[in-house]
Formats: structure tokens, sequence, C-alpha cells
């Protein structure tokens, strides 16, 4: 298998791809098999023939792989269905969307104004004070 991908230029692959193509062509071999024998019974004959064998790949490849339909008939209906013209679009077409306020995209936050207010000339700036914290201190007369 290894072989077969190093013919094909592929030389990236990881290595159970190689396990899934045995996989795959022990499966599809042995289906082949099994049925060429049923049409050599069928057709009672005493050994499988390569008549059975070529009968079984062809009904294989019918009832497994689709080839795609002819590109002329493609592009045949492609045309007539492209001949008609696509419906207008209304004014009030397609979901209708909850208020802004129930929306999960609605600005949910305010900033705050930016307006800081104007000093006099030559004063100074002072940040306020820090209100201080005041200690409890307990009462001596309940001390042991």
């Amino acid at each position: 298998m290894s072989a077969i991908l190093k013919d094909m230029g592929i030389v990236d692959y990881e290595p159970r791809v190689i396990n899934q193509m045995l996989e795959f062509t022990y499966r599809y071999v042995t289906n082949i098999l099994e049925d060429a024998r049923l049409y050599s019974t069928h057709a009672k004959k005493r050994a499988v023939d390569v008549d059975d064998v070529r009968l079984a790949i062809q009904m294989q490849a019918e009832k497994t792989f689709t080839s795609p339909p002819p590109r002329d008939l493609l592009m045949e209906i492609a045309r007539q269905k492209n001949s008609t013209p696509l419906p207008l679009i209304k004014a009030n077409a397609g979901p209708r969307l909850p208020p802004d306020r129930y929306s999960l995209t609605a600005c949910n936050y305010r900033l705050k104004s930016a307006k800081k207010s104007a000093l006099p000339a030559g004063a100074s700036f002072r940040p306020p004070i820090a209100p201080t914290v005041r200690q409890h201190v307990p009462d001596r007369a309940y001390r042991s």
C-alpha cells in the first residue's frame, strides 16, 4: 500500500491510512469473490471463472460507486432553473428581531462623561484626602 501511495506521489500521510486502505481492499475483494461464487453457483458451474468475476465487479460498481450526471444535462437543468427570475424581497420580509433592550448584542454599559472641571489659573490639583480608618481600642476595664 505504501508503494501505491508513493507511485501516486503521496509521501505525507498518517500510518493508519495504510491499515484503512488494507481493510477497504480486503472487504472489497472479499465481496467481489463472494458475489462471483454466487453467480457461478446460479449458473450451475463447478468453478468461478473470469466472466463471473467481471459480472460481480460490474454489479458492485453499479451498486456502490455512482457517477455524476453528464455535464450537458446539468447545464440544461441549470439554464431552466436560472431562467425564472427571483421574487422581489418585501420590505418587512426576513426574521423579526426583538427590540435592542432585549437583544444580547445591545450595549450593556455606559461610559462616564470625560468632562473635567477647569482649574483657575495658578491653582494646582490636589487629590482628595483618603478617609482615615479608626481602630477600635478595647476598654481596659474589661481586661482580666
